[in-house]
């Protein structure tokens, strides 16, 4: 319901996806009021950080390549916090002139056109360019369940009309993200999975066998703060 008043309200939805499973539900759920709405194909955008695991881009594949989505597959160059050493502060994705971790996708864009190069101001960077004059909304998997600082922004402040969970990016162009499954915990997450018999990502499962606690499986990049700690 919360998505289905979004579609009511912009012209553009936005998945952002990573692979994970939050961005997988948000996704899916999505992908439902879409066929509703008849607002195929749904736009899907991943910003590729080029050290990402093997699984999670084989999940994102099943994803991106689907004739009902449209992609936005952006390995661009741009900088990332770097959790992995303590002598470079940033990494550098998709450093023009290096040797690369994987080849680029072939639907992928590869130019940073956005005018931003540090990972947190590429999204609404992105949204800006290429939704320009078009009222759009990002959707993210972002929940008040990880982290009691997200829990105070995301249930207090109205962002759009009565809704808190999520965040003015450009009130003049109509840009905003919101996170609709803000209020999940993650055994909500895992059940709609299972019950929908939805795909997932499979290195859960080895994160699981190996005995990671479920609060710490992550399976975005591999030099995240929080990555470091599900390895």
């Amino acid at each position: 319901d919360r998505i289905r008043f979004l579609y009511d309200e912009f012209e553009d939805i936005v998945i952002g996806f990573s692979g994970g499973k939050d961005s997988t539900v948000v996704f899916e759920l999505a992908m439902i009021v879409a066929k509703e709405r008849n607002r195929l194909p749904l736009h899907v955008m991943f910003l590729d950080q080029e050290i990402e695991w093997q699984l999670a881009i084989d999940h994102i594949k099943t994803i991106m390549y689907r004739p009902d989505v449209k992609p936005l597959w952006l390995q661009i160059p741009f900088d990332m916090p770097n959790a992995s050493s303590i002598f470079s502060p940033w990494l550098k994705c998709w450093e023009e002139g290096k040797e690369w971790m994987r080849p680029l996708e072939p639907i992928a864009k590869t130019e940073n056109i956005y005018g931003e190069d540090k990972f947190m101001d590429m999204f609404k960077a992105i949204i800006r360019e290429e939704y320009k004059g078009r009222k759009a909304c990002y959707l993210g998997g972002v929940r008040t369940e990880e982290s009691p600082g997200r829990f105070m922004g995301l249930t207090h402040t109205p962002t759009y009309k009565w809704i808190t969970w999520g965040r003015v990016w450009d009130r003049v162009q109509g840009h905003y993200t919101f996170y609709p499954i803000y209020d999940w915990g993650y055994r909500d997450v895992w059940k709609a999975i299972h019950d929908n018999g939805w795909p997932y990502c499979k290195l859960y499962d080895y994160l699981y066998r190996y005995g990671v606690a479920v609060p710490n499986m992550r399976v975005s990049n591999l030099h995240h703060e929080t990555s470091i700690r599900a390895m």
